[in-house]
């Protein structure tokens, strides 16, 4: 198998590992457990998955100061992201949130990629990403204003998650890229993203956070955090390997984004989520996108 067949799988793999995981968000969100200590113990879970695989593996890699301390910092930038994540879910359908997230996710990262990582596009990838501007078109109407919750916060923190996200995948990029291991990696990612998520709970709590934590630690959030946080650290693991044997930020984050049509199609069948021709449409143009992109 060639390098560039090994990345491309490891990158589908990652997105169909990402797509289960995220539809944990939706089920957090529905079932209104607290964000951030969701996430909180999601990170602890990942802190001691990926440690157990790092004294496993005990990989070989390029391990600097610089290098531990921004991966930490990607983690607490996720951290931000998978917070804002369970309320936007919980003001806007995921067949509303998840195509726009995929718009504006690897768009970011293609951008950066051009801008950081010298990553050139042809004109039929070009072709791709004006092909998918249209799907919010077709997601958002006067309609679809008065389904949602509040459909203007829904779509201010889509825009603030695909931020967070694209920052995430681009500094997670440039240290596999200089030498950091995916073990070593993910490791550190999951530092930040407890770190963060403890950071977030101080800030919002003062002295009342671990009070705050016991009492919406119940039994059904700690298993779908727990759950949640096993598949994403899987997914990320792929993601990794596929930028570490030759995958550009912007084609990894666009095969990566395919995974919303399974928390899409999951929400649809499990919880009923309205749907009609048009986010059937957007799905399909979101998929023509990727095509060309890809």
């Amino acid at each position: 198998m060639s390098n560039m067949e090994i990345w491309f799988l490891a990158a589908l793999i990652g997105m169909l590992f990402a797509g289960f995981s995220n539809f944990a968000f939706k089920i957090a969100a529905s079932r209104k457990y607290n964000s951030e200590t969701f996430n909180l113990w999601g990170g602890l879970t990942s802190i001691i998955f990926s440690g157990i695989c790092l004294l496993v593996v005990k990989p070989v890699d390029i391990s600097t100061q610089f290098l531990i301390w921004i991966t930490v910092g990607s983690g607490i930038i996720a951290t931000c992201g998978g917070i804002m994540k369970v309320y936007a879910l919980r003001y806007i359908d995921t067949t509303i949130f998840y195509p726009l997230f995929k718009l504006l996710s690897p768009l970011l990262a293609i951008m950066v990629g051009m801008s950081f990582f010298s990553e050139k596009f042809t004109l039929i990838e070009w072709m791709g990403m004006i092909m998918g501007l249209f799907v919010p078109l077709l997601l958002i109407n006067k309609v679809e204003h008065k389904r949602q919750e509040n459909l203007i916060l829904g779509l201010v923190l889509v825009a603030a998650i695909s931020f967070t996200s694209a920052t995430a995948a681009a500094v997670n990029k440039y240290v596999v890229d200089a030498g950091l291991s995916e073990w070593t990696t993910l490791w550190y990612a999951s530092v930040g993203i407890f770190v963060g998520s403890l950071i977030l709970l101080g800030f919002r709590l003062k002295m009342k956070t671990f009070k705050h934590i016991i009492n919406h630690s119940g039994r059904g959030l700690l298993f779908f955090a727990f759950v949640r946080s096993f598949l994403i650290c899987i997914s990320l693991l792929f993601v990794l390997f596929a930028y570490g044997h030759g995958g550009s930020l912007g084609v990894v984050q666009t095969i990566h984004s395919m995974y919303i049509i399974i928390p899409i199609f999951l929400s649809i069948i499990i919880y009923g989520e309205h749907v009609d021709t048009k986010k059937i449409l957007a799905v399909i143009l979101s998929i023509a996108a990727l095509a060309f992109l890809g």
